[in-house]
C-alpha cells in the first residue's frame, strides 16, 4: 500500500458552516471525515423536484461548491494542499464555475472548477469537454489546463467535475476601441481555424442546438416577419460544400478573456468540429448584433475576411446567424452577468437586421 497522504482543508467560515474536512489520499483513492453541524441535503434531493422548465433554471449554477468537492480539489493538488477561499464566476448558463484558492507550501494558486448538477445525465458534457481540452492542448491557443477529473461525481457528492488552471484576464464586454477589439477576435479566429487538429465533421442538423428545418419560428419582437421566413426557406437547400476548418463551436465574446488588451483566454471547448468557418464568425457575428449593432457584426466579418484573406460563405453565416429565438435575450443577459447594458427588447430586431444583410449576400 502507498504511503497516505493528508490534505486539511480550511475552515471557511466565511462561506460553510463546517468546522474540518481531511482528505486521506492513497494512488487512486480519496477518502475524507467531515464535521459539518448544518449540512444541507444532497444536491440531487432538490434537483430530482426539477420536472418542468429547463434544468439551467434550477439554481444549480448559484450554488456553492461542496464540502466534498472543496475536500476533492485539495486533494487534487498535492500532499499538505488546503483551501482558503472560493468565488463563483458569473455568466455560464449550462454550469458551476468556481474560482478556487488553494495553499500549498505558503504558496496560493487559483484553480477553476466546473460542475455539472448531479442525476441528470450530464457527464457526457463533461467527458466532451475533457476530450476537446486534450485536443487543444499545446496548440498554442490560451486554453486551460486540465488539473483533475470526476466525471462520475464519486467524490464531488455526485456532481461531475473539471478542475482546471486559471487562465489570466477577465470578459471584457466593453470595448473603449471597438474595432481593435473586433480586429484581436478575428485574429484568435483566424488562428483557430489554421490549425490542424483532429475533429469529427460538423453536422448542421445534429451537431448543433438551431431549430430542425420544421421548427423554425419567427421570433415574438420580429418587426419583418418575411425577413425570418425568407432566412427559413434559404435553409431547406442543401448546405453548400466549404473548406473544413477546425472550428470552437461556441466562438462568442463571453468565451473570450482579455487583458491590457491582448485575448488571454478560450474558453467553453465543448463543441469542437471541423466545418465552415463562417459557423464560429457568425455565432460570434449574432451575438455582436445582438448585444452591440448589425454594424459591428459586419465589422467582424469584414476584419476577418481581410485577415484571412477568403470570403466567408454566406449560407454558413446565415445558418450561425439563425441560432436565435425568443429565449435568446434570456440567455444573453445570463451570459453578460451585469458585465455591460443589455438592451433586451432591441435585441430580436438588431439580429433581424443582421440576417437581412446577409440574406442580400446570398442574392
Amino acid at each position: 500500500m502507498g504511503s497516505l497522504q493528508v490534505v486539511h482543508l480550511t475552515p471557511l467560515l466565511h462561506r460553510e458552516p463546517f468546522q474540518l474536512v481531511t482528505a486521506i489520499q492513497q494512488p487512486g483513492h480519496c477518502l475524507w471525515r467531515v464535521r459539518n453541524p448544518y449540512r444541507r441535503r444532497p444536491l440531487t434531493n432538490s434537483l430530482a423536484l426539477m420536472t418542468d422548465g429547463d434544468w439551467r433554471d434550477g439554481g444549480f449554477r448559484q450554488r456553492r461548491p461542496s464540502v466534498e468537492t472543496l475536500a476533492w480539489v485539495a486533494a487534487s493538488m498535492g500532499r499538505g494542499s488546503r483551501i482558503v477561499g472560493y468565488r463563483r464566476l458569473t455568466g455560464g448558463v449550462c454550469s458551476a464555475v468556481n474560482r478556487v484558492t488553494v495553499e500549498r507550501r505558503g504558496m496560493r494558486t487559483f484553480v477553476v472548477l466546473r460542475q455539472y448538477p448531479g442525476g441528470l445525465g450530464l457527464q457526457g458534457s463533461l467527458e466532451k469537454e475533457i476530450a476537446n481540452l486534450r485536443v487543444v492542448a499545446g496548440s498554442g491557443l490560451p486554453v486551460p489546463g486540465i488539473l483533475a477529473t470526476d466525471v462520475a461525481g464519486a467524490s464531488t457528492g455526485g456532481a461531475p467535475s473539471l478542475l482546471m488552471t486559471r487562465l489570466p484576464g477577465h470578459v471584457h464586454l466593453n470595448p473603449a476601441e471597438p474595432r481593435s477589439w473586433m480586429t484581436r477576435i478575428a485574429e484568435i479566429a483566424v488562428l483557430l481555424h489554421s490549425l490542424d487538429l483532429p475533429a469529427k465533421v460538423f453536422r448542421p442538423w445534429t451537431d448543433s442546438w438551431i431549430a430542425p428545418l420544421d421548427g423554425f419560428q419567427v421570433p415574438v419582437g420580429a418587426q419583418k416577419a418575411a425577413v425570418w421566413k425568407a432566412a427559413f426557406g434559404v435553409m431547406a437547400a442543401p448546405p453548400p460544400k466549404d473548406t473544413a476548418v477546425f472550428l470552437h463551436g461556441d466562438f462568442l465574446p463571453v468565451n473570450l478573456l482579455w487583458s491590457r488588451g491582448r485575448i488571454t483566454g478560450l474558453t467553453d471547448w465543448n463543441g469542437i468540429h471541423r466545418g465552415a468557418r463562417a459557423i464560429d464568425v457568425g455565432h460570434c457575428r449574432r451575438y455582436l448584433a445582438a448585444l452591440y449593432s448589425p454594424e459591428w457584426a459586419e465589422e467582424l466579418r469584414s476584419l476577418y475576411e481581410s485577415i484571412a484573406g477568403v470570403t466567408l460563405d454566406p449560407w454558413w453565416d446565415l445558418y450561425a446567424l439563425l441560432h436565435y429565438d425568443d429565449s435568446g435575450p434570456k440567455w444573453i443577459r445570463g451570459q453578460v452577468a451585469g458585465r455591460r447594458p443589455v438592451d433586451v427588447p432591441g435585441m430580436t430586431s438588431r439580429v433581424e437586421i443582421a440576417i437581412e444583410t446577409a440574406l442580400r449576400r446570398l442574392g
